[in-house]
């Protein structure tokens, strides 16, 4: 909290580092102003945040640019609601919410009800404290 003033003006406002702010690696002792050299970070394949630093969070044209919500339209046009359970299933995808339930056999409880009327109940915050 005591560094936050100084890092909205000098660095989101300013776009200057504050360098006695920077991650210092153990091994070489220096500061590392870019996580693309960082030991830990290099080693990983960013899938979700994979456009972060490259686009504008708040253009959603600069989003669609880079093929987003190209997997959204993919569903809608050319996979039926089975298939979509099937790869929701086997991506091994859970709820965030302590219990852990497969994303994809709740879709596919949902999916069996037979109804004319559907009704999805969300919860928006699934926030820890």
């Amino acid at each position: 909290p005591e560094d936050a003033e100084e890092i909205v003006s000098e660095h989101i406002i300013g776009g200057r580092k504050i360098e006695r702010l920077l991650y210092v690696d153990p091994k070489t002792e220096k500061a590392v102003s870019d996580s693309k050299h960082m030991d830990f970070y290099r080693k990983q394949l960013r899938i979700a945040l994979r456009n972060c630093g490259f686009i504008d969070p708040e253009n959603i044209e600069e989003y669609i640019a880079r093929e987003g919500y190209f997997a959204l339209a993919d569903c809608l046009l050319n996979k039926k609601p089975t298939d979509v359970i099937d790869i929701i299933k086997r991506s091994g995808l859970r709820g965030r919410g302590g219990g852990g339930f497969p994303t994809g056999l709740k879709w596919e409880f949902a999916n069996k009800q037979q109804s004319d009327v559907k009704y999805v109940v969300c919860n928006a915050d699934e926030g820890d404290p």
